[in-house]
């Protein structure tokens, strides 16, 4: 019986040191998936651990209004001018502010996303439910967007983004127009586009497009001559026609039909509404 407990034993210490025996790159790497304040806790676990969080290949930051102040508030700055300079395969940035401290909260997040382009992000998520702002990005390396409950006015502009691959957009007020030219996966799910002005959607390159806005006027869409698959889903199928308002470059007749125009290329097309009169699947021939 204590030849069995020993063996059990002996055998669960070794799975304790099994993680100690993989490289820094892979612990790196591991704790990449962490939040980046559990990441820096791993320093207390051995002396081998105490560096390894400087050279983790993501920064997955919570900013809290709660502690402003305190220590919690001081944390980022400290990871950021602590860390080594190790190319981010991923910033993940989430704001609890509210929409009465839009301005504060993009200060603060502002100096995080200048940190994460300086260091070749390759793959950005930012959820601010707070945020209202110009969008003007600017990378080489960034291959993937995901923006969650911002509010967009001005512009919404990837052109210098020459790499992006894939878009999307969760529940975000999008209050201009998008220009993505090199990104080839878009999705814009929630939220809403401008309701009094039509605006437009510039992707040359798009192999797949989703549109399920929660409401507004579906945006006019530049020829996609690449288009493989497509899906626009709308509350109110009058917003895919054109009617009584002002449309960015558009001067079309009333109830010309917006969205099968900038789709007409694609393979795989499907329209659904939740207005009762509802759509037909429409096939390219």
């Amino acid at each position: 019986m204590s030849r069995r407990l020993s063996e059990v034993g002996s055998t669960a210490a070794v799975g304790e040191h099994r993680i100690g025996d993989l490289p820094d790159d892979l612990l790196a790497y591991l704790m990449s998936f962490l939040p980046s304040r559990d990441s820096v806790r791993t320093c207390v676990l051995a002396r081998r651990w105490r560096p390894l969080w400087r050279s983790v290949p993501a920064l997955r930051l919570e900013d809290d209004p709660r502690g402003d102040g305190g220590p919690r508030s001081k944390f980022v700055d400290e990871l950021l001018r602590r860390r080594h300079p190790t190319p981010l395969n991923l910033c993940d940035i989430c704001s609890d502010y509210d929409t009465f401290h839009c301005e504060e909260a993009f200060t603060r997040i502002k100096p995080w996303l200048r940190y994460a382009f300086s260091h070749d992000v390759r793959a950005l998520r930012v959820v601010a439910g707070s945020l209202t702002t110009n969008l003007v990005l600017v990378s080489s390396h960034l291959k993937r967007v995901e923006l969650c409950f911002m509010q967009f006015k001005g512009s919404v502009n990837f052109t210098g983004c020459r790499v992006l691959d894939v878009l999307e957009m969760k529940g975000c007020n999008i209050l201009a127009s998008i220009l993505c030219q090199s990104v080839r996966h878009l999705t814009v799910k929630g939220g809403c586009f401008d309701d009094k002005i039509r605006r437009r959607i510039s992707a040359p390159n798009l192999i797949s497009l989703k549109l399920a806005p929660c409401q507004g006027l579906t945006p006019l869409l530049d020829s996609m001559p690449s288009l493989v698959t497509a899906s626009v889903e709308s509350f109110d199928q009058q917003y895919h026609y054109c009617f009584d308002v002002p449309c960015e470059g558009c001067d079309r007749q009333a109830r010309f039909p917006v969205v099968l125009e900038g789709l007409s290329a694609a393979t795989n097309l499907e329209l659904t509404s939740d207005d009762q009169n509802g759509f037909e699947m429409v096939p390219h021939v």
